[in-house]
């Protein structure tokens, strides 16, 4: 009822009606502002901001930030604290050799608060209990009161984590980044009962909650790995059965709409190659033009994706003014680079570059595409994409597709979906239904590399198809993946997504919420086909949206 009465109230109000009260339920109005900051100045209390969101607390203004950095920093920083003290802890290990948590006995608890509180007096850690919500206790005097300490005292999981800001005041951390600490019980009771079916021996620790590796050690493997250097039951701990462990790297596609070499190149085919074939969505002006997106969604990688390798840039012979081309990680490869037949050159055809990508010299088996408005939105991590077992994951989406047959009636992503079907129907006497997300594209190179070999006429002409066009294919983000799958190589995967078309009016209420919630693993700002007479008020949009949440410049951007 309660959903009914909201989209009732979204469809019938003008959407800055709703933007107001969207701002005003979460006490964003001007008023309430004020209002805020009025009362806790009577209250002698310290004003709140973005990077104080958290009962007062300021965070530490940073101008480089990368998200895993900060949960190692986090976690190291806590074994440096529990190590001087003289606790047993052990590493619970997790990815890429960073614990997953940290165990300490029970009757440590109380040494290990005194220890956290007696050197946590930095302005801008936080300690709280896991799952609460709400932060029970922060350094910011000289040391952590016994009030606070008392508050933690029964804490079963706590959680530390320094406060980091971007200089606009943008909080960058919270509890998603913390190193947790779980406070393990001790089992004295002799043939105690396990869940299953065994017997614990006298002297087990057991965890206190199912925390995805560990549930509990015998007194010799607590002992064993308390002493050990790596705080684990091996001095080199084996990675585990699901982790990625080899490179994973990352493509883009990108072109300069506004550059004038460019669409000299793009008007000399134009006259050429239209045909009344093409849905007139093939050459609209949305499609080409650049609204920094690309600078944005690398400053996404840097934040929350820092495992990448090595980030590929393929242009037709253009390179962003501001980027870092001096920077190890980045690669720029140009067309001519890719293109089997370069006589296929220049293409304005996402499809027909995109057949090309997986013969960039250097590239991972496994890698991810991405438009340039694709953005990671939190901290994700390689196993979001592939497993261990290099299988690669592929995210349907509920969108699904008509049973007619291509035309140019169809926009062009929806023709090359229905050619992928007649392909796959063909080959194995199966048949699809759904669209895949806008999201990061998982690839494998080997799976490319096949495809080609088996159908080099389709690959030859998708690749000369100069502008998108009916008989097209889209075979990165979508043949790849049905063919993997039917050939035993990828699976269906689930990932926390929002797309927004930002030709909608609702698209600023989204963006705000977006930013509010931070809770998407990426996000896609499409452009399906918009008037351009709309794009500076999307341009002014999306500029303010994309400054807000990637406040930091990265690594891959020339200093200004």
């Amino acid at each position: 009822m309660l959903q009914a009465v909201k989209q009732k109230v979204v469809t019938t109000l003008p959407e800055t009606t709703v933007l107001a009260l969207v701002r005003l339920r979460h006490g964003e109005q001007p008023w309430q502002l004020r209002l805020k900051a009025r009362t806790r100045a009577a209250l002698g209390r310290p004003p709140l901001d973005e990077s104080a969101g958290r009962r007062g607390m300021r965070g530490e203004v940073v101008t480089e930030f990368d998200a895993h950095q900060a949960h190692r920093d986090n976690i190291r920083t806590v074994e440096d604290i529990l190590g001087s003290a003289g606790i047993d802890y052990v590493a619970v290990p997790g990815t890429r050799g960073i614990a997953r948590c940290l165990a300490v006995s029970i009757e440590d608890r109380p040494a290990a608060l005194e220890a956290l509180a007696a050197v946590l007096t930095e302005p801008h850690w936080a300690i709280q209990q896991a799952q609460e919500g709400v932060v029970l206790s922060a350094a910011g005097a000289q040391r952590l009161d016994d009030k606070a300490i008392r508050a933690l005292a029964d804490a079963d999981v706590v959680q530390i984590y320094r406060l980091l800001a971007a200089p606009t005041g943008r909080a960058l951390t919270g509890p998603d980044l913390a190193c947790e600490v779980e406070f393990w019980q001790r089992e004295d009771r002799p043939n105690a009962p396990r869940e299953d079916g065994g017997t614990f021996d006298v002297g087990t620790r057991i965890s206190p909650r199912k925390n995805g590796v560990v549930g509990y050690l015998s007194s010799g493997s607590w002992q064993r790995a308390t002493t050990s250097p790596r705080h684990w039951l091996e001095d080199a701990a084996l990675p585990a059965l699901t982790e990625v462990r080899e490179p994973i790297d990352i493509v883009y596609t990108w072109v300069d709409g506004n550059d004038p070499a460019w669409l000299a190149r793009k008007s000399a085919h134009t006259d050429v190659d239209l045909t009344a074939e093409l849905n007139s969505s093939a050459v609209h002006l949305s499609r080409y033009v650049s609204r920094d997106e690309l600078r944005y969604s690398l400053r996404s990688v840097a934040m929350y994706a820092s495992w990448a390798r090595r980030i590929y840039l393929v242009t037709d012979q253009q390179v962003p003014s501001w980027l870092n081309t001096e920077h190890p990680k980045i690669q720029v490869v140009d067309h001519k680079e890719i293109f089997t037949d370069t006589s296929a050159l220049p293409v304005f055809n996402s499809h027909a570059i995109e057949s090309q990508l997986h013969h960039s010299e250097g590239l991972s088996e496994r890698y991810l595409y991405l438009n340039d408005d694709v953005f990671f939105g939190r901290p994700v991590d390689p196993e979001l994409f592939f497993h261990g077992n290099g299988l690669s994951k592929f995210f349907p989406s509920k969108a699904v597709l008509d049973v007619d047959p291509p035309s140019s009636n169809d926009l062009p992503v929806m023709s090359a979906a229905k050619h992928n079907r007649e392909l796959i129907e063909r080959e194995f006497g199966v048949t699809i239904f759904n669209k895949f997300k806008h999201c990061p594209i998982p690839q494998q190179k080997s799976v490319l590399l096949e495809l080609e070999e088996r159908f080099p006429e389709i690959f030859d002409r998708v690749s000369r198809s100069r502008f998108r066009h009916p008989d097209d294919l889209s075979i990165t983000s979508a043949l790849h993946h049905y063919y993997a799958y039917a050939t035993g190589r990828a699976v269906p995967g689930s990932i926390r997504y929002v797309y927004q078309d930002i030709a909608r009016e609702d698209t600023r209420r989204r963006l705000v919420n977006l930013l509010r919630e931070r809770d998407a693993d990426v996000f896609c700002l499409n452009d399906h086909e918009s008037p351009e007479s709309d794009m500076q008020t999307q341009q002014e949009i999306l500029g303010e949206f994309l400054q807000a949440q990637f406040p930091i410049p990265s690594p891959y951007e020339r200093e200004s």
